[in-house]
């Protein structure tokens, strides 16, 4: 029997590699429940890598498995240990109906959202790197293990669009049932039944186009739970509508027509002046002739059926995108459109595909 890891955690058996780092289930005998312990060479970077792999621990999120303990080992390597969470891995069930398959894709979005949050990525995402648990939920195993190995070796860090590439391979392995050739073919070559805005979005979470990279972590997770039919998270739904109240006993004066035509009114006048103020105060108008820049920027709600999905600028800057007449432009630092398809059938991305909206992913921006 091996000898327990740092006294404490005892190896059961080998767990799948995640970003080039060994990992281990074992024991806790302290706790008595099952850990996954990666132990990582450090050279002369111990304490570079120790303080990366100890600011994982505060990040906490429903479908990342948390950090448990960060321990230095006799031999100079960090111990990595984190909760194990029970369940079959992604890879070993890929075969679910697309609702399930966008559900699961959305929360390990989400995962991914809260580490970007916080300046940090995962960069070793793949099927094997998911746990599905009692609940269908995913966990997302081994989140920095890959960026502390690149802080270890010294090498390029992961990036937050090498995150959502890597979400956008499993999102097609799920709706396709494999995985996306280089470079990748339309989903709906292999998978019909899907929609064009679910076919455009993976393209776009799969492109290396520096000048349309993927986007970004928490609007891919609302969008996807709008594809699969959830409900809105409630700061993003619209607000209800009012209802008139019900008839009562006839009264002297203004009718309960009359009544709720004003309410009505009031209501439909709220709402030109809530997209009054969204625009900057023009209604009807969108001459920015003062180029001012000092409209409130908009947000397009993830609507299923939309073809667009729109995203704050400083969440997805880029040097220059590509409109629809195919000329390079510099996005300001304001909210723009991404649009995730164009046309029913979606031909592959290609690093030499002219600069217009036949490659199927073409960005705009919101002037």
């Amino acid at each position: 029997m091996s000898e327990p890891i740092a006294g404490r955690y005892r190896p059961v058996a080998p767990l799948p590699a995640i970003g080039g780092v060994k990992r281990e289930l074992a024991v806790d005998q302290v706790a008595d429940h099952r850990v996954a312990v990666a132990k990582l060479k450090t050279g002369d970077r111990l304490e570079a890598v120790d303080r990366h792999l100890r600011s994982m621990q505060a990040i906490r999120h429903a479908s990342l498995a948390p950090v448990l303990d960060i321990t230095l080992l006799a031999d100079g390597k960090i111990a990595h240990v984190e909760a194990q969470a029970d369940g079959p891995l992604l890879s070993s069930a890929v075969l679910m109906p697309q609702a399930s398959a966008l559900l699961v894709a959305a929360d390990i979005a989400a995962a991914l959202a809260a580490l970007h949050g916080v300046g940090q990525t995962h960069g070793g995402l793949v099927p094997d790197a998911v746990v599905l648990d009692t609940s269908g939920r995913p966990v997302v195993m081994g989140a920095g293990l890959a960026a502390a190995k690149a802080v270890a070796d010294e090498t390029a860090a992961p990036t937050a669009s090498d995150d959502m590439r890597a979400l956008g391979t499993i999102l097609y392995l799920l709706v396709a049932g494999r995985e996306p050739a280089q470079p990748p073919a339309s989903p709906m070559t292999f998978a019909p039944s899907i929609s064009p805005a679910l076919n455009g979005l993976i393209l776009a979470l799969l492109s290396d186009d520096a000048r349309r990279p993927p986007p970004p972590a928490a609007a891919t997770a609302d969008r996807l739970r709008a594809l699969a039919g959830t409900n809105l998270p409630i700061d993003l739904a619209p607000a209800p509508l009012p209802q008139a109240p019900l008839p009562t006993t006839p009264r002297r004066g203004i009718s309960d027509a009359g009544l709720a035509a004003i309410v009505g009114g009031i209501a439909l006048l709220a709402v030109v002046l809530a997209i009054a103020a969204i625009n900057g105060g023009d209604i009807g108008n969108d001459d920015d002739s003062d180029n001012t820049g000092t409209g409130i920027p908009t947000f397009t709600l993830p609507d299923a059926n939309s073809l667009t999905l729109t995203v704050e600028g400083d969440t997805l800057p880029l040097p220059g995108v590509v409109t629809d007449t195919g000329v390079a432009e510099i996005v300001p630092t304001e909210t723009f459109e991404v649009f995730t398809d164009t046309t029913a059938t979606v031909p592959a991305v290609t690093d030499t595909a002219p600069l217009s909206t036949e490659t199927g992913i073409t960005t705009i921006s919101a002037d």
